[in-house]
């Protein structure tokens, strides 16, 4: 991706992110930088994954997530009504942007396709497009960090997890691991964040 046309988005999808969950900014960040290590080694167009990772959380910023935050199981997080409204909004408000930035009509609705079912692993692998998958396993990827688990204790400040709660997180994790990343590459890059982090 041009690094001009890169800085722009940047700039544009900032205020977004940083009005949606705590850390969301820092965490589009990490999943690009993810995205760069995936592209060296896997299938993909780094011209669609990045801008994608770019505004694929930009829809945080409009809703109340609030079902989101308080579930107390990761299963009934995934299944929060805000998780499908930040990928609608995203894909809504992703295609003014790139059309402001010149993007074409092809390319624009190849990376709002994927935003607004990013966040759902069957439709996404249904689609067989190696930059869908770059972009699922590249937002995956940071579940695992370091810096993920310190995002995530800020985001449920409000909500702290029980023992159990956290148990069920560390087991739907290490079996998100089997289930999430399809190349190669991510199936490495995870088990080594996994291990980073002390799951393992």
């Amino acid at each position: 991706m041009d690094k001009t046309l890169e800085n722009q988005l940047r700039q544009m999808v900032k205020p977004y992110l940083n009005r949606g969950r705590p850390g969301d900014y820092e965490h589009t960040l990490r999943t690009i930088r993810y995205a760069r290590q995936l592209l060296q080694h896997e299938e993909g167009d780094s011209d669609i994954v990045i801008p994608t990772l770019y505004l694929h959380d930009i829809g945080w910023s409009q809703i109340n997530y609030e079902d989101f935050i308080s579930a107390p199981l990761v299963s009934q997080k995934e299944n929060a009504i805000s998780v499908d409204q930040h990928m609608k909004l995203g894909a809504a408000l992703a295609k003014p942007i790139l059309e402001r930035l010149g993007f074409d009509l092809q390319m624009t609705r190849a990376i709002v396709s994927i935003i607004a079912i990013h966040d759902r692993p069957e439709k996404i692998f249904a689609m067989k497009n190696p930059s869908a998958t770059i972009v699922f396993e590249a937002d995956y990827l940071d579940k695992y960090g370091p810096d993920s688990l310190v995002r995530f204790d800020a985001m449920f400040a409000t909500m702290p997890m029980t023992e159990s709660h956290k148990k069920d997180a560390i087991a739907h994790l290490r079996e998100g691991l089997k289930q999430w990343f399809r190349t190669p590459t991510a199936k490495s890059m995870a088990v080594n964040l996994a291990r980073e982090s002390g799951l393992f």
